[in-house]
């Protein structure tokens, strides 16, 4: 009968330190994106030409947790962008 018990009580402590962690997701998650060098970026500023009514991209600056940066290689600049902060230049 104990081993019944013991079974079902290391199983509520599991269940018990699982719900702890997931009630702190969101915060380990903003933890992970504000440490990590890569994250998603918010288009802040953008230059571009327009001939034949299409638009070429010449410049696009990004708003994220590093501050404003610039990337290295433009490609039709999305409002939102996956960053490497690491391969950009301020």
């Amino acid at each position: 009968m104990n081993t019944v018990r013991d079974v079902f009580g290391a199983l509520a402590s599991a269940l018990h330190m699982a719900s702890a962690v997931t009630e702190r997701g969101p915060l380990i998650a903003a933890a992970l994106l504000l440490l990590s060098p890569v994250g998603p970026h918010l288009r802040w500023e953008y230059q571009y030409t327009e001939s034949a009514g299409t638009r070429f991209y010449m410049r696009c600056s990004y708003l994220g947790s590093r501050g404003l940066i610039a990337p290295a290689i433009v490609d039709n600049c999305p409002l939102l962008a996956w960053l490497d902060t690491r391969e950009t230049r301020r």
